[in-house]
């Protein structure tokens, strides 16, 4: 019952944010003369993402389908909901993972300039996935964000994203004694767009993270790869891959991009 009082604060405060922005700005598309240029993470476009995924990880393998409406409010605002639902071989469980809301003001954007874009973000994730079923994380997880855009050349720039992460103490029951705390960390990670043609992108994102302050050993380095191509003006397909090394922990998936 607290997981979900704390769920409908979340989602009012980001409805708190959607007003704002739509009072401020009715632009919900930033299209440009040459169509959608999805490359750039400072791009804001209104979207329903459809991808199914399968993750490989130490001692079991969680597969299944992630649905995620983002919003672009205006150019400077973007919101986003994301709903996972996966299957654990290991414990033959399915059922909803950890609900994601995200929002991002970008109040500063010129890719005439090799500085070209900066913006706070803030990510939040709610424990909605059973931990006990190997679906989710069991903590509240908020993480706010800055982000920059280096302009520096027309195929290929550099968005450098610096992190704080909160982790609330576990919400399941009977936690082991060394998990029942919690923990905060920080994040770099460099999105790097490289444009191959009008119609396919690859984004190499290599990420360093310092999972808890108070342990050493939980720092990791991780590798992620994302392709898209167009099919259409409203339409694009994608491809994913993310290696948690240190973990054994690889997912892949492939999905359906829908502008709107």
């Amino acid at each position: 019952m607290k997981t979900l009082k704390k769920l409908i604060f979340v989602c009012t405060l980001i409805l708190t944010f959607t007003a704002a922005a739509q009072e401020e700005d009715s632009t919900l598309n930033q299209e440009t003369e040459e169509g959608i240029d999805a490359s750039k993470p400072t791009n804001f476009y209104s979207f329903i993402d459809n991808t199914l995924e399968y993750s490989n990880q130490k001692n079991q393998n969680v597969f299944g389908y992630r649905g995620k409406v983002t919003l672009a409010l205006s150019e400077a605002h973007l919101v986003l909901a994301e709903v996972p639902l996966l299957y654990n071989d290991r414990t033959d469980k399915f059922g909803i993972s950890d609900f994601r809301a995200r929002y991002f003001w970008l109040p500063y954007k010129n890719y005439d300039k090799v500085f070209g874009a900066f913006g706070p973000s803030i990510d939040i994730f709610a424990p909605t996935g059973s931990f006990d079923d190997g679906l989710g994380s069991g903590r509240w997880i908020v993480s706010p964000g800055i982000t920059v855009g280096l302009m520096v050349a027309e195929w290929i720039q550099f968005f450098p994203i610096l992190s704080y992460q909160y982790a609330s103490k576990p919400v399941y029951d009977n936690p082991l004694p060394e998990a029942d705390m919690a923990t905060h960390g920080l994040s770099f990670q460099v999105i790097t767009p490289i444009v191959f043609s009008e119609k396919f992108f690859v984004q190499l994102t290599p990420i360093f993270k310092l999972n808890n302050f108070n342990d050493e050993r939980n720092d990791r380095f991780e590798q992620e790869v994302f392709a898209n191509y167009t099919l259409n003006p409203k339409m694009q397909i994608t491809g994913f891959y993310s290696g948690k090394f240190e973990d054994e922990n690889h997912t892949v998936s492939a999905g359906l991009t829908i502008f709107f």
